[in-house]
């Protein structure tokens, strides 16, 4: 069967054509993941970009991943020069708009969080799986986007983010959002101890998709805490996590330390605890800027952490004048 994926459009030429080589990255990772390794090539059709190729039927199982990709518009069909649409199969948990409603200067693109979802699931042990209650963890949470497309997909949600004003912003987004849309939840405000001392707060909100699946215990879990992520092996249960998904700052100063070394020193640090909540078979994507963190260093630092860094096409692409963004995928050995 052949098949044509259109990909949304984006105003700037220049990041378009970075965002067509991810995708074609994520759509290959997904297929072979799947089983269904195909060669996936980039073509233009009335000023359009697709991606397109060939492969066995794909089950409904199949298309149910596949509805998820981020970079997808729609999705077709092809016989010949001829297209026919194909209808998403995967419904969202919660509202499509809710992980984009929340704006804020330097929030990453919600499309490209999700594609890093996609690739953690793809590196990680757990795609047969991926319509299960998956587990995802963003260590530097900031207002949360991860955790919205994470239940976006009927995933449970765990963020750790040090500034109180991100944490306090993303809590009340939550909250408006599900009494707004009358979306069956409770929520639950805790102190934290961590190593016999005060150590954060959480906000844990349980919510479902429909008051019967409420009921009935058929519920999702999106746990926002406000803590050091160097401690998050003391905040979660160890092996807890399916996947980890978070963006490293792109350029921070603390003191007279250059902006690398804050950031590296930080993932230094934080990286052994993240292993720990990671289940066996787990992976990790980490997003950073190549201007400020250097990817070998972070392979490194994985590697003393105990994570296997996974060999991938490379998905380094622009941004911007100051951002050129790579990913790491690593994953905790099963």
């Amino acid at each position: 069967m052949d098949y044509a994926f259109l990909l949304y459009p984006h105003p700037n030429v220049r990041y378009r054509q970075s965002l067509a080589t991810l995708a074609e990255q994520e759509l290959s990772m997904t297929l072979a993941a799947l089983g269904r390794g195909a060669q996936v090539k980039t073509e233009e059709r009335g000023g359009a970009t697709f991606l397109a190729f060939s492969c066995d039927r794909l089950t409904a199982r199949d298309w149910r991943m596949l509805s998820q990709l981020a970079s997808v518009y729609v999705m077709f069909r092809r016989e010949g020069d001829a297209l026919y649409p194909i209808e998403p199969s995967h419904p969202a948990y919660v509202g499509e708009d809710m992980p984009a409603l929340l704006k804020y200067k330097g929030k990453t693109n919600e499309m490209f969080t999700d594609t890093m979802l996609t690739l953690a699931l793809c590196a990680s042990d757990f795609m047969p799986i991926h319509d299960a209650q998956l587990v995802v963890l963003d260590p530097m949470a900031g207002r949360a986007t991860t955790l919205l497309l994470a239940l976006r997909r009927g995933y449970h949600g765990v963020g750790i983010e040090a500034a109180r004003g991100e944490v306090k912003e993303a809590c009340d987004f939550v909250t408006r959002y599900l009494e707004y849309h009358r979306i069956k939840h409770k929520k639950q405000e805790s102190a934290l101890t961590v190593r016999g001392k005060l150590g954060g707060r959480e906000t844990r909100f349980v919510l479902s998709d429909s008051a019967e699946h409420f009921r009935d215990g058929d519920t999702r879990t999106l746990r926002l805490i406000c803590a050091d992520t160097r401690d998050a092996a003391a905040l979660l249960r160890p092996a807890s996590v399916h996947l980890i998904v978070t963006d490293a700052p792109y350029g921070v100063q603390r003191g007279g330390a250059s902006r690398e070394d804050s950031i590296l020193g930080t993932l230094e640090q934080a990286l052994p605890g993240w292993r720990e909540t990671l289940m066996p078979g787990g992976a990790l994507a980490l997003s950073f800027n190549t201007h400020v963190t250097k990817r070998g260093d972070l392979e490194a630092a994985c590697a003393r952490a105990g994570l296997t860094v996974v060999n991938t096409p490379s998905l380094r692409h622009w941004v911007e004048q100051a951002i050129d963004r790579d990913v790491l995928l690593a994953r905790r050995p099963g």
